[in-house]
């Protein structure tokens, strides 16, 4: 079990650009939280100090304009007028040896426990939903008497706490704006980013064994991904020049083989006896034949293929079956070409052509004298060659491997033609496929890809 779960974790994929806009939206929204809660404090301190630099003015006031009565404390009139002129909100009162006393014409309200120390205290408090601001001091000349000032900090003439609260809510909604642009504008740069690496994606996915020639183009890339796409051309060049030596191996070998071949076959006819000698041609006869396929194998595999190219299916039949139909006629058998009158798609028509005759030249080797070759066109981008001979076998796909030991006489022989041609249908980009005859034979099918609109 830790073994899949590993096998899990390793086969595991993830996105550059979810990743990054993953973590960058983390990082803003700290930076934001942060940033906001460093403004709030900022704001809440300096609410905090204009707020005690009202009281502190109202205070020095009142201890001014306070005068011991008969009956309590009054103040002069322009003194009473002018604190009353800061609003409702505000209630003034004297903590006098443990009484509170209220202040004539001034507001007394609420009651409140307050701080009493030798020195300014500032306060806060909590009754019910309403939250008070205010300052207690000692009175000057006076002996446990403390001069209080209370603010209502949700009465409506307190603006500043609303205002606070609508820049808490105005910041919050443009932060989340901010983020959200944010996010999309990094994802436009991110996509733009990875714009050339997706480039080099496209161009090293149409890398394949016939066009091993193709290199990724790393002008505009990014610095930081030009050593890998380097190591890919490196090791892209590596593959080719493996790739030509096996090839050029097996030219070089198929040609060395025939001087050994036709020496033997001279040696046969001179002095071979004549029980002998047939069984002796057959099987060089053979080996010649194997030579020649390794010579067109080497051949195919140096072809060019441009895969834009447009070849007419009902053109490339006629061609072919006109070259082939003389030998046709001398075994007796009998050719035709059925099916529309015109059909393009992409194909080289020198690839396309070659496995044509591959297959012509199955169907002739393989059918006996009297049966018939039908080669027809689909519009749809196919060619189709059914035979009334002997069929396939149950082990059909193995007809297009290279030197199979299955084939539709049952027997051995090189086994390079239906190779050749599936090969030359792969490298086309399209397919080549088998099946049954009715009521005999086999049907063996070119599938291109038709051109768009050709009709």
């Amino acid at each position: 079990m830790a073994e899949g779960g590993k096998g899990g974790e390793k086969g595991r994929t993830h996105s550059i650009l979810r990743r990054i806009l993953l973590l960058h939206a983390a990082a803003t929204l700290v930076t934001a939280v942060l940033a906001a809660w460093g403004a709030m404090l900022l704001i809440d301190s300096t609410g905090d100090r204009l707020q005690r630099q009202i009281l502190d003015e109202y205070a020095q006031k009142m201890q001014h304009g306070l005068r011991r009565s008969a009956g309590g404390w009054t103040i002069a009139e322009g003194t009473a007028a002018a604190l009353r002129g800061g609003g409702s909100s505000f209630s003034f009162w004297i903590e006098d040896g443990g009484r509170r006393v209220a202040v004539e014409n001034l507001r007394a309200d609420p009651s409140l426990q307050v701080p009493m120390r030798a020195r300014t205290a500032y306060f806060k408090r909590v009754r019910g939903a309403r939250i008070y601001s205010g300052v207690s001091m000692p009175l000057l000349g006076e002996r446990d008497s403390w001069l209080v000032i209370v603010q209502n900090l949700d009465h409506p003439d307190v603006i500043f706490d609303d205002l606070r609260t609508q820049i808490a809510l105005v910041c919050g909604g443009l932060l989340a704006v901010f983020l959200i642009g944010l996010l999309a504008v990094d994802a436009a740069i991110v996509r733009q980013s990875l714009a050339p690496l997706k480039r080099a994606s496209r161009e090293v996915a149409q890398v394949s064994p016939y066009q091993l020639q193709q290199r990724v183009d790393t002008s505009g890339m990014p610095e930081e991904v030009l050593p890998l796409l380097h190591a890919i051309n490196a090791a892209l060049d590596r593959v080719e020049e493996a790739y030509r030596i096996e090839r050029d191996f097996a030219a070089d070998a198929a040609h060395e083989l025939r001087t050994p071949l036709s020496i033997l076959r001279l040696l046969v006819e001179q002095g071979g006896s004549p029980e002998a000698a047939p069984r002796l041609q057959r099987q060089i006869d053979a080996l010649e034949a194997m030579v020649e396929r390794l010579l067109l194998l080497a051949e195919v595999d140096a072809m060019a293929c441009d895969p834009g190219e447009v070849t007419d299916l009902r053109a490339l039949a006629e061609e072919r079956v006109a070259a082939i139909a003389p030998l046709f006629l001398a075994r007796g058998q009998d050719i035709e070409i059925v099916g529309t009158a015109r059909a393009l798609v992409f194909a080289p028509h020198h690839l396309a052509a070659r496995a044509l005759d591959s297959l012509l030249e199955n169907a002739m080797k393989h059918t006996p004298a009297g049966t018939r070759v039908v080669v027809s066109v689909d519009p749809c981008g196919e060619i189709g060659v059914a035979d009334d001979g002997p069929g396939v076998p149950e082990e059909g796909a193995e007809l297009f491997a290279r030197f199979a030991s299955v084939r539709r006489d049952f027997q051995r022989s090189s086994g390079l033609g239906l190779a050749i041609a599936s090969e030359l249908m792969a490298r086309t980009g399209g397919n080549l496929e088998v099946a049954r005859n009715t009521p005999q034979g086999a049907v063996f099918r070119m599938r291109f890809h038709p051109v768009p609109g050709n009709g």
